[in-house]
């Protein structure tokens, strides 16, 4: 799975609207419309944000 099928299935799982997500990442739409479309990734301090949101680790989010 890809980091953008697994970051909108932990959203999900964790019943985040998409503007919910963005505010507490503190970016914007855009940002994460171009993350889920596999455009770009987030940088390494957004990174850490989303570790934490979801209590998760680098290995887990990014490997699997």
């Amino acid at each position: 799975m890809d980091f953008s099928k697994k970051t909108i299935k932990m959203r999900k799982d964790n019943k985040l609207t998409q503007d919910e997500f963005t505010n507490k990442l503190h970016v914007t739409r855009q940002a994460v419309f171009n993350w889920k479309n596999n455009k770009n990734l987030p940088d390494i301090e957004i990174l850490i944000e989303i570790f934490k949101l979801f209590h998760i680790s680098l290995d887990e989010l990014i490997l699997g």
